[in-house]
């Protein structure tokens, strides 16, 4: 639970999931359609958010183990800034880089293609996207934030986050209300 002096005087919250979660291009944050539902119905949130990467690359290693034409990475040191969604490049890897399927744990983690990987190769990790967050505000704008601000709170009214441009790092927002 968020816990500050901006959090405390809200009654409720709901967790924005980007990722294969909550989000939609036509449902409100309460999960209604935003087509059938009138304007003067809409409930409005402040949409706390909880991450948001700073800068490109977001982190480098230089700790992996060998890969040989396959998809686990394993990493001597944890480092919990790697996403699933995230691009690497470095090493032998192609130049376009390849994703980042899935995640196993701090220290390991899944590319997307079988790959080749030196040991102790420096590697970057990025998202394809700057930070960004699309959102439908109670005056039926539509406003996107870039590089929105860690552990800020948007300063609209807002019913509605877009899955489409919402992205590059964005996660663990609330709408607080």
């Amino acid at each position: 639970m968020i816990r500050n002096y901006y959090t405390d005087s809200y009654q409720s919250a709901i967790p924005v999931t980007i990722s294969g979660g909550n989000l939609s291009d036509d449902n409100l944050l309460d999960g209604r359609a935003k087509a059938t539902t009138p304007q003067g119905a809409w409930l409005q949130y402040n949409l706390y958010v909880g991450n948001s990467p700073s800068g490109l690359p977001v982190t480098t290693t230089s700790d992996n183990t060998v890969v040989t034409n396959a998809t686990a990475v394993g990493l001597a040191s944890p480092n919990p800034l790697i996403k699933v969604g995230m691009r690497v490049t470095g090493g032998t890897l192609p130049a376009a880089g390849v994703l980042i399927a899935s995640v196993t744990n701090i220290s390991n983690y899944v590319l997307a293609t079988a790959q080749s990987i030196a040991a102790d190769t420096t590697l970057s990790y990025s998202y394809d996207t700057e930070a960004k967050i699309k959102v439908h505000t109670i005056n039926n704008e539509v406003i996107e934030f870039v590089n929105p601000i860690q552990g800020s709170i948007l300063p609209v009214s807002v019913v509605q986050v877009y899955s489409t441009d919402t992205g590059g790092g964005i996660s663990n927002l609330v709408a607080l209300s």
